[in-house]
């Protein structure tokens, strides 16, 4: 008996249908060397918006993460648009050149509306960066920037959570998690195996970037100093000058809650 399905007989070839039906991404991870000085590197992402804005209006945040120091930089956007990040970037490359270092390289995704815009690229090209964007729908390969975004998140989510601050607070509480995460122990950055056998001689991104290039010994210190900092969201009572008290009966302070530190 004759069967009705046709014999195969090319059997070297490609099932085109079944690449089409059964195709998935295929992630490959390699170990990248990391750079032996700040701002050599600067990875970039910006976070998309939140369903609820902050008391100044911003919905969107964008990190620059130093890829040496893992030191990271936060800033609050209103948009996404071009001229926004472009203005941002500058402050970032002023707070930069001001501790005399210079950004080399540049990485990022490839949005046109954030970064791959001329606007944006004459900025890079005028202070001799080279840009470095990622192919799009490629998460995994921005790592750094995707990381850390879920690293920030998760702390300022569990700040808020804690003392019931209001949601509007994201962004004070995103600048409170990055001003924690410089002072917390950070695991990279005793790690060889990335940096040429080379291992960070401190534990933290703020003492790493603040003592690089000077001297160390026993009676020079560069941590970070922490003797003020407190839970988020907990109680302070502020002070009400007396010439703005209404009478001699009249509160002498205010009940509030701490939303931030100064950071530097």
């Amino acid at each position: 008996m004759r069967s009705l399905i046709p014999e195969y007989t090319n059997k070297d070839s490609m099932c085109t249908m079944c690449i089409q039906a059964k195709d998935k991404q295929k992630f490959i991870r390699f170990k990248v060397k990391r750079t032996l000085k700040p701002f050599e590197l600067v990875h970039s992402d910006v976070c998309s918006p939140f369903s609820t804005p902050t008391f100044g209006g911003n919905e969107h945040f964008i990190l620059f993460v130093d890829d040496y120091t893992r030191f990271t930089f936060v800033w609050m956007l209103r948009d996404q648009k071009s001229e926004t990040c472009t203005t941002t970037y500058k402050s970032f490359q002023a707070r930069v050149t001001t501790v005399a270092y210079q950004i080399r390289t540049f990485q990022c995704d490839n949005g046109q509306r954030e970064y791959d815009n001329k606007t944006f690229r004459s900025v890079l090209t005028a202070s001799g960066t080279t840009y470095e964007a990622f192919p799009p729908y490629s998460h995994h390969t921005k790592g750094v920037a995707e990381r850390m975004i879920r690293t920030i998140t998760e702390k300022a989510q569990a700040m808020t959570i804690d003392p019931h601050a209001p949601i509007q607070f994201w962004g004070e509480a995103f600048n409170t998690a990055v001003c924690l995460h410089h002072r917390s122990p950070n695991e990279g950055l005793k790690k060889r195996d990335d940096r040429n056998g080379y291992k960070a001689p401190y534990e933290t991104s703020y003492e790493t970037l603040h003592a690089f290039g000077k001297p160390t010994g026993n009676n020079i210190s560069y941590k970070a100093p922490i003797h003020h900092l407190r839970q988020f969201g907990c109680y302070v009572s502020k002070l009400i000058p007396k010439a703005q008290r209404q009478s001699k009966f009249s509160p002498r302070s205010t009940p509030c809650m701490i939303v931030g530190h100064t950071h530097d």
